[in-house]
This record gives structure tokens, C-alpha cells and sequence, in this order.
């Protein structure tokens, strides 16, 4: 521990422990979220879009395979912007060919949005690799190890979940400040199934 009171890079502000195995566990967690993270960016650089309107395409392809139809309103929300900034945006991805509106069969005068075929082939053509190795990593682990990492997982998302008032003041100091939800590394528990886009 430094003289300021804080841990060096490997403890970060974990406290010091003779068995620092869980400690080098939660390391290499912070280092598996920067490279998602830094994957993601990679894509939206790639893909010429900022982080709102990549979460957007994101939010849209999800919607598609899960059968649900999304609303103007329903990317306002998930994305947690104004009414005329979800205008902006999907106005945006029309014009770049990632999103159409199309016509509510249940309202005439409402509209949907849809990813494009390009979106999502332009989506797939980097990360499918990637996440092809990814399944192929977790495949390699016994179905005891998997048991034991959604149990840990599971206990780390409750962990993060229950911040109380002091951890929440100085929360901008912590490893998951600012990194989306979709971003912690809670995300590795449904790699197998759910391969992140």
C-alpha cells in the first residue's frame, strides 16, 4: 500500500491479503473489461459512429433476435436521451444505412425502427471471430469450473448492485465507474449463449 493509502496496480483498492488470489481474479476482470471495451470502440471507429448511435444499432439488432419491435420512444429510454436526440440519432442511421423507419402495423400513424441487413453484416464481419475464440475458450472449461464462475459472477453482480451511500460518493475512483452496464465484466457469465456484439 502506498503512503497515500491507496493499493499499487495489481491490488488496485483492494485491501492487502496474504492469499491474493481472489485479488489477481478481479485483476484480470478489470483487464478483460478495458479489452472488451477497447473491442467495441475499435468497431465504432471502424463503423464511423459515436458510442450513442453504435448502443443504438447495438439495442436494435438485440430487438431483432429476440422478436421485439422498438419504438421511437423505446430507444429513447434505453439510451436515456431526449425525445429530439433520439430524432438525431435515427435520423443518423437512416442516413448511413444501419436503421429503417418503417410503418407500425399497429398504429398508422406511429413507426418502428429495424437494424439494416448491412448493419448487421457490417457488425458480424469483425466480431464473429472474435467471439467464435471467446466460445471456444469457455467451451474448454469443465462443467464444475463453468458452475463455480456463475456462482462468482452471480456474487460479483450482487456485490456491485448493493453500493452503499460512501461507496456511491466516491464511486468515479472505482473500476466500474463509467462503463456501461452492458460493459462489466458480469458480462462473461452468458458469453457461452449471449456473445456480446
Amino acid at each position: 500500500m502506498t503512503e497515500d493509502g491507496t493499493h499499487g496496480a495489481s491490488g488496485y483498492w483492494y485491501p492487502d491479503r496474504p492469499a491474493r488470489t481472489g485479488v489477481e481474479l478481479l485483476t484480470t476482470m478489470r483487464r478483460y473489461r478495458a479489452a472488451e471495451v477497447a473491442m467495441r470502440e475499435r468497431k465504432r471507429r471502424s463503423m464511423g459512429m459515436n458510442a450513442t448511435d453504435m448502443e443504438a444499432v447495438r439495442f436494435l439488432l438485440r430487438a431483432a433476435e429476440q422478436g421485439r419491435t422498438v419504438r421511437p420512444g423505446d430507444l429513447t429510454a434505453h439510451l436515456g436521451i431526449t425525445s429530439a436526440s433520439t430524432t438525431a440519432v435515427v435520423k443518423r442511421l437512416v442516413a448511413s444505412g444501419h436503421a429503417e423507419r418503417r410503418a407500425d402495423p399497429t398504429d398508422g400513424r406511429g413507426a418502428i425502427l429495424v437494424a439494416t441487413v448491412h448493419s448487421d453484416d457490417e457488425v458480424r464481419s469483425e466480431l464473429t471471430d472474435v467471439h467464435a475464440r471467446m466460445i471456444a475458450a469457455a467451451d474448454r472449461l469443465s462443467p464444475q469450473t463453468v458452475a463455480e464462475m456463475q456462482t462468482f459472477f452471480a456474487e460479483v453482480i450482487d456485490a456491485m448492485g448493493a453500493d452503499s451511500p460512501a461507496d456511491e460518493a466516491d464511486g468515479a475512483d472505482r473500476p466500474g465507474a463509467g462503463v456501461s452496464s452492458a460493459d462489466q465484466p458480469g458480462a462473461m457469465a452468458d458469453m457461452r449463449t449471449h456473445p456480446s456484439r
